[in-house]
């Protein structure tokens, strides 16, 4: 009878490791800000002050998803972070109630 308890803690963290190599948009909800700007670092050769933009656009792209992760686990709807194809959606929902940082 094998289970979740049957497997130790590192093929549990190579696992998970591994889902989140392969799929991170599902994951990380601000993923194309993200390498976004690390795509602008590598282009003007690390100079942050170039790229500001792009970490104020990442900064509340995070806030923002936080927001809303925070606003279902408190109405009790899980996921707390929505699925990929229901993000426009949630956007839609969130936005009007959330006041950037």
């Amino acid at each position: 009878m094998s289970g979740y308890r049957d497997i130790s803690a590192s093929e549990r963290y190579n696992e998970a490791k591994a889902r989140f190599k392969t799929r991170p948009e599902e994951t990380n909800a601000c993923y194309k800000e993200h390498t976004l700007s690390l795509a602008c670092l590598d282009e003007f050769y690390y100079s942050r002050e170039k790229c500001d933009h792009y970490f104020q656009n990442y900064k509340n792209c995070k806030a923002f998803w936080s927001f809303v992760y925070s606003e279902r686990r408190r109405k009790g709807i899980t996921p707390y972070l929505p699925p990929v194809e229901e993000r426009v959606k949630v956007k839609e929902e969130y936005l009007p109630y959330f006041k950037p940082p």
